[in-house]
């Protein structure tokens, strides 16, 4: 990277021939006092930039500033003057982040490579971690009914630090009821947890422990509110990826209103019912129910995602548009244009 050399790209079209010229020729007068290389871009071969300034054309950024429909000297001067005084400033700071926005970028090594892999696909990857993560609850109960014990035990033992995995807290696959609800759940359709499996409801540890068996079904790994969390997180990712990352970010309120509080609630008021304190014996003992923990699993999961995923795209969008550019240096997309004026 040439710190004194302002980097100056020209994002259009080599049909633009006329109006690329003109650009080039108000740059040039302006060579021997500032410095700076210009690189001209052909956006139809960058799908990012295509998308982004397709109909901005011809654009000319002077590190943080642009001009896309007047192209005079001033303006142009007076960019190429203020993108000279950041580059002090960040020479001055070590700022090395700063200064190749601005600069002569030379190279694009690995670690950019990758940084540009990541803000292009991060969507995918999270999405496919979540897959990996949710399927891998699934697997375990699919191993079990297999006859595959040792490594079904492996997988739930991979999710113990993370999930309770009590059986009367969690589905089950391949057995007669998709839950084993408490009796304080008050779910009189369904047999209760300790009568299909004779253990106590009061022995949280045993009721971790059990896994299933051929009649009862096998229990997915995590619990029912972790399945419903990463379920809706996926859907969410899902959606947010089919939209080109286009919705916007979740106000914090909202967040907190519905996909907080619900959780909470349910959750929170569940466990304070059955701490015994004798000061909230007023306090009626209540157990959650599967459709509860579902649900409100669902909302946070759902709402979680909508907050953090426009975030992420906020946080690699600036990085990626600079990323973008550097790899059109390195990699085709940059023309010679033609020297009409």
């Amino acid at each position: 990277m040439n710190d004194d050399v302002i980097q100056v790209y020209l994002l259009t079209r080599p049909s633009l021939a006329e109006q690329n010229a003109a650009v080039l020729a108000r740059l040039s007068e302006l060579g021997n006092e500032f410095p700076h290389q210009v690189t001209c871009i052909d956006i139809n071969r960058n799908r990012y930039l295509k998308d982004h300034f397709g109909e901005q054309v011809p654009r000319l950024e002077i590190g943080p500033y642009f001009l896309t429909e007047s192209f005079e000297t001033e303006d142009i001067r007076t960019a190429l003057k203020e993108t000279r005084a950041k580059m002090s400033d960040a020479q001055a700071a070590g700022n090395k982040w700063a200064l190749r926005q601005y600069a002569q970028v030379s190279r694009f090594p690995p670690k950019d490579r990758f940084s540009l892999w990541f803000s292009r696909h991060y969507v995918l990857l999270f999405n496919v971690l979540v897959i990996l993560y949710l399927g891998g609850a699934f697997l375990a109960p699919a191993l079990m009914k297999l006859n595959l014990e040792p490594a079904a035990r492996v997988i739930y033992g991979f999710y113990r630090p993370v999930c309770h995995q009590l059986g009367y807290r969690s589905f089950f696959l391949f057995g007669e009821q998709p839950f084993y609800p408490r009796e304080l759940a008050g779910l009189e359709a369904y047999q209760s947890f300790s009568q299909a499996t004779g253990i106590s409801e009061m022995d949280p540890r045993a009721a971790s422990e059990f896994l299933g068996n051929a009649a009862l079904g096998y229990k997915i790994a995590l619990c029912q509110r972790d399945t419903a969390i990463y379920l809706f997180i996926l859907i969410f990712g899902l959606i947010f990826g089919v939209s080109g990352r286009k919705i916007k970010e979740l106000r914090w309120y909202v967040w907190l209103l519905l996909g907080i509080l619900p959780i909470a609630l349910d959750g929170g008021t569940q466990m304070v019912s059955q701490m015994g304190l004798s000061f909230l014996s007023w306090f009626p003992v209540r157990e959650s129910t599967p459709y509860l923990r579902v649900l409100t699993g669902a909302l946070f999961g759902f709402f979680t995602a909508w907050l953090g995923y426009p975030l992420v795209e906020s946080i690699v969008q600036a990085s990626r548009m600079q990323l973008e550019k550097e790899y059109a240096l390195t990699h085709g997309a940059v023309f010679q244009p033609e020297r009409r004026l």
